[in-house]
């Protein structure tokens, strides 16, 4: 069931309608997500280039390499010492972490005043 029934309605001028069509795309969002976004505090950030998905869709094949050549060392029983492949792999997926929520995900702002 849709928790959202409820319809607002709100004037612009042409500049502040350009604006918000403008802020909504580059976020990458649609406009009531943006409009729902702001209100609730959230800190957005511009939808990133194509370059940033090529990046992290490269650094995950490495990370999913490298976590597949520790199976393999492992399986061996210790070709390669598991100390010093498995910090390399946490180093990646944290790399990849930061990314995301660098590039990505919105945040909530801090009002030093309180919510309104």
């Amino acid at each position: 069931m849709r928790n959202r029934n409820i319809k607002v309605n709100v004037f612009l001028s042409e500049e502040e309608k350009k604006i918000f069509d403008r802020k909504s795309k580059k976020a990458g969002l649609s406009k009531s997500d943006f409009f729902r976004k702001i209100i609730l505090d959230y800190q957005l950030k511009e939808k990133p280039d194509d370059r940033f998905y090529d990046m992290l869709s490269q650094l995950r094949g490495i990370a999913k390499n490298l976590n597949q050549m520790t199976r393999v060392y492992n399986m061996c029983k210790g070709s390669v010492p598991d100390y010093e492949i498995s910090p390399l792999l946490k180093k990646v997926e944290d790399f990849i972490l930061d990314m995301q929520r660098v590039y990505l995900l919105p945040e909530k702002e801090t009002n030093k005043y309180g919510n309104y």
